[in-house]
């Protein structure tokens, strides 16, 4: 049986199944989180006589509705092409609104000053949470493989992303630190680090589709936090609004994209070490 025709846990046929492949399993499931952020938007965080917010609204809209929207296209070019890489890129453009929604729903959750949050906070985090749900299973569906001689992305590059995002992480986490530091902050700030974890990661699993993953997760955080900027110019790079991406993480992040383009470009299969030795005072002879 092909592996597109078998799906890991399950124990039906291929005949029998509605989704026959690991990569409908994807398109589905990037469906499903891009409608759960969608339905988020229709609902307020905080609806207050003097203080509303509500993600679906300028300037946070694209990261709930515009990047959400691009991911079908994607999902459905996916379909339409049978394209791995397509479906993880359709999976990554979605990080930077699950980060944005688990980011706001938990800080507001978990804030005293906030004991007046609205519905949307419990829909945002369920959101959230089916995002993060996703990402998890992708990582777990689409391991490692073990033959040798499968093309892979380069080796140099793909360390030079794990360098990146730990550079993209600092710049987040020293962004946020003059906001004082408790529960809601390191939680906030983990659900921030989803797109330079994923670039990370990445660079330490080194397959073509889970670096194709961090960069669009990559540049569709770029891309958000920019049109996040044209439509209200006065919201800062570093703010929360805009995952502390701040002017460094944006630079940062054009390069990261740019190394992941060129460790899929240059992938080739890994050498295997050959152990060469010209001492054979160790083999047996017939004579001894």
């Amino acid at each position: 049986m092909s592996d597109d025709g078998l799906i890991a846990g399950a124990a039906a046929p291929a005949r029998s199944r509605r989704i026959t492949s690991v990569l409908r399993l994807d398109v589905v499931w990037v469906l499903v989180a891009s409608a759960a952020l969608g339905v988020s938007s229709f609902f307020d965080l905080i609806d207050l006589p003097n203080a509303r917010l509500n993600t679906g609204e300028a300037p946070l809209r694209v990261f709930v509705i515009g990047l959400p929207l691009a991911a079908c296209v994607l999902a459905a070019v996916a379909t339409r092409r049978d394209s791995e890489l397509v479906a993880a890129a359709a999976t990554g453009v979605l990080a930077p609104g699950v980060a944005l929604t688990g980011s706001l729903s938990m800080s507001l959750f978990l804030d005293e000053a906030s004991a007046f949050a609205d519905v949307g906070v419990a829909i945002s985090l369920a959101a959230a949470l089916v995002g993060v749900v996703m990402f998890s299973r992708w990582l777990v569906y689409h391991p490692l493989s073990l033959l040798g001689d499968e093309e892979r992305p380069d080796r140099r590059a793909s360390l030079a992303l794990v360098g990146l995002g730990a550079a993209f992480g600092v710049n987040v986490v020293g962004s946020g630190l003059g906001d004082g530091v408790d529960v809601a902050w390191f939680v906030e700030t983990a659900a921030m680090l989803l797109v330079p974890a994923l670039i990370v990661t990445a660079g330490l699993i080194r397959t073509s589709p889970v670096v194709v993953l961090a960069a669009t997760a990559t540049g569709g955080q770029v891309a958000a936090v920019l049109i996040m900027k044209v439509e209200q110019s006065e919201v800062p790079f570093d703010s929360t609004l805009a995952l502390r991406t701040g002017v460094n993480g944006l630079f940062v992040s054009v390069v990261a994209i740019a190394t992941a383009i060129a460790a899929v470009v240059r992938s080739a299969p890994d050498d295997v070490p050959v152990r060469v030795s010209d001492d054979e005072s160790w083999r047996w002879v017939s004579d001894d």
